[in-house]
């Protein structure tokens, strides 16, 4: 008991209380907000509408066409419809900006075809505006919904979809009577988790001319030296995170049965000749755009500038912190993870409190960051006061205690998760024979929980490698990562010199993001 909450408080109460010292002289009034925070707001609900209505739509046809239908490539798709997981959101809008920008590719082709010199002689759409960022972050974020329905339509409703094909239901009756309802409880959850990552970016939505919450409150905390008002803007994002976490919470109920182990897998649904084709096309469309198109313009950029410049030393530094940061990171939460998950276990009572956990994951970067600056100010006092040379806040360790928190979520998740499919009468049977909690814990729970801990350990090494806010507000000045560098690069207006740091981010968390696809 004293070591889950010892952890919890370590983890969660340290940077609640730092944002809640931050909170004193800070109004939260409404009216306190100023007309440029108002349209942060007005813009923001309309970029999480946009992202959340592609990426829904593209995740929830996809799992559905995949899951219920045969047609050409289908096992292929399948796979293929993760891999933007893989690419980070500022990532695909570098690339989108770098292929529809006025001197990209296509308008370059585009101007050849049609004889145009000018923007005055034709008309092309903007990458960078609201509809642009709705569109790239849709694409991207579409795997969160798209692997939780699958699981749906393939495993746990596949029962009841099947009884409806054998009453006559068919084709869109078949989706819009059957498979959408049973697909709402993952569907709202992927939709909150594409929410949550949405409000979390700080690079795509800044490079693509959006307002957001997380570049605000980045702008008005270090750029304008108006911490109050970075604090107003981040418990109003904190309330919406709030309300997303609701929903969430209202799913629980809804959740369909598992599939009985040993059940025949129903066969697929084959297509004929066009429908099968408009199947691979609706399918293969989000992984050409999302993965491949981007993933093969970056393999173009690097041949192209590798033949103009010389190897840069500062990429190889760049990648070593990149896999460090990744491996301690993921260690950190995975070991945190099994000890709260093996308390929780010992004391069934602590469950409610080991939800906690997983708050810092809905916690965007940027609010994170500002709740964890007071800890590690105290921290550093409390070492002077003791006579030691401390300084977290510009250390490894202050950005590897930063996004412990942040991802520790997903170590006791999934974890939890695979720990419950152990039945409690083991643990009875263990005791009875004398065995003490320390090795039930090791011999028992551990090796339970390896399939969860492995699982988190793959999500927490993808997330550290890609993420920006956190690690670009808490890096000291001598420290690069590859998603630092790339962003740089971006910035200032030379995203083709960032091609290789970006390749790099994709070599690392693609091949984790295999892994996962393989376990699961």
């Amino acid at each position: 008991m004293a070591m889950v909450i010892g952890l919890l408080v370590v983890f969660v109460g340290l940077p609640g209380l730092g944002f809640s010292s931050l909170m004193t002289g800070a109004a939260l009034q409404m009216a306190g907000l100023s007309p440029t925070q108002w349209h942060t707001v007005k813009e923001m609900t309309w970029l999480l509408l946009g992202v959340g209505l592609v990426a829904g739509s593209i995740g929830l046809v996809s799992a559905w066409l995949v899951s219920i239908y045969e047609f050409p490539l289908r096992r292929w798709l399948e796979i293929g419809l993760v891999l933007p997981l893989a690419f980070p959101t500022y990532l695909a809008a570098f690339v989108a900006v770098d292929l529809l920008d006025f001197f990209g590719p296509v308008q370059s082709a585009y101007r050849a075809l049609i004889g145009a010199r000018t923007m005055a002689d034709y008309r092309f759409p903007d990458i960078r505006t609201l509809g642009g960022a709705i569109f790239v972050l849709g694409l991207v974020l579409s795997p969160y919904v798209y692997l939780g329905c699958r699981i749906v339509f393939s495993r746990s409703g596949r029962s009841i979809i099947d009884a409806a094909r054998l009453l006559g239901a068919h084709g869109p009756r078949l989706f819009f009577r059957v498979g959408l309802p049973i697909a709402v409880p993952a569907l709202v959850t992927g939709l909150v988790l594409v929410s949550l990552e949405t409000l979390n970016d700080i690079g795509a939505t800044e490079f693509l001319g959006v307002s957001s919450f997380s570049v605000a409150i980045r702008d008005y905390w270090l750029n304008r030296s108006d911490l109050p008002g970075a604090v107003r803007l981040a418990a109003l994002l904190l309330v919406m995170v709030g309300f997303l976490l609701f929903l969430t919470r209202n799913q629980d109920g809804r959740r369909q049965p598992a599939a009985p182990r040993g059940a025949a897998r129903p066969s697929r649904i084959p297509l004929r000749k066009h429908s099968g084709l408009l199947a691979s096309l609706a399918t293969g469309l989000p992984v050409l755009l999302g993965f491949l198109l981007p993933t093969g313009f970056l393999i173009w950029r690097t041949i192209q500038y590798a033949a103009q410049q010389r190897f840069d030393a500062g990429l190889l530094q760049a990648g070593l912190s990149s896999l460090i940061l990744g491996v301690a990171v993921a260690l950190a939460v995975v070991v945190a993870g099994a000890l709260v998950t093996i308390g929780i276990r010992i004391v069934p009572k602590l469950r409610s409190a080991g939800r906690l956990a997983t708050l810092g994951y809905a916690v965007p970067g940027t609010v994170l960051v500002l709740s964890i600056f007071p800890v590690i100010r105290w921290a550093d006092d409390v070492a002077g006061a003791a006579g030691l040379s401390l300084a977290l806040s510009s250390t490894l360790a202050g950005i590897a205690f930063a996004l412990v928190v942040r991802f520790l979520g997903i170590g006791v998740t999934q974890s939890m998760l695979a720990l419950d499919r152990l039945p409690r009468s083991i643990d009875w049977v263990a005791r009875i024979h004398g065995m003490s909690d320390f090795r039930l814990a090791w011999r028992v729970h551990v090796p339970a929980m390896a399939p969860g801990l492995l699982m988190a350990a793959m999500l927490v090494f993808i997330d550290t490698v890609k993420e920006l806010p956190a690690t670009l507000l808490m890096r000291p000045l001598n420290f690069e990562t590859l998603a630092t560098r790339a962003y740089a690069q971006a910035s200032a207006g030379v995203f083709e010199h960032a091609a290789l740091e970006s390749l790099a981010i994709l070599a690392l968390s693609g091949f984790a993001a295999l892994v996962l696809i393989r376990k699961s």
